[in-house]
């Protein structure tokens, strides 16, 4: 009983042991997971001041450039940050442009702020452009 020990004692602690080891899905709670992510509770994104993104992003979101984009941008809402730059084509159904906006864009509304640039042909439902912002280039109402 206590000093010695079979050996068929031994196999069946180590087939006890193996067994509470082992993680389930259900011990680890991923049942309870969601399986699709609305847009609505989608986090906005970030390129940061110094970063530089270079080719194509779609998002069903926002996303925020306070860093350079290059390329093609599809997104719900594109905030262009006082220090952004974004340089491409761009589909937004809202963009609020702080900084510089360059190339061909399509939006529903558009706001641009007094200290930015807007540099290329932009199409648009609704403009809004504060003292001071400039824009060269075609603008085309829808």
């Amino acid at each position: 009983m206590f000093g010695k020990k079979t050996d068929n004692e031994t196999p069946e602690l180590e087939a006890e042991q193996v067994e509470s080891n082992e993680a389930t899905e259900e011990s680890l709670g991923l049942d309870a997971l969601p399986t699709q992510t609305t847009p609505s509770s989608l986090k906005p994104s970030i390129i940061s001041e110094g970063f530089e993104f270079t080719g194509d992003m779609k998002s069903g979101g926002s996303i925020t450039v306070d860093g350079t984009f290059k390329g093609n941008l599809s997104v719900q809402t594109l905030l262009i940050g006082a220090n952004g730059y974004v340089d491409g084509t761009v589909s937004a159904d809202n963009i609020n442009v702080k900084g510089r906006l360059a190339g061909t864009v399509t939006c529903r509304d558009i706001v641009i702020g007094g200290r930015a640039t807007v540099d290329g042909a932009v199409t648009y439902t609704s403009i809004t452009i504060q003292r001071g912002g400039t824009v060269k280039g075609d603008l085309k109402r829808k």
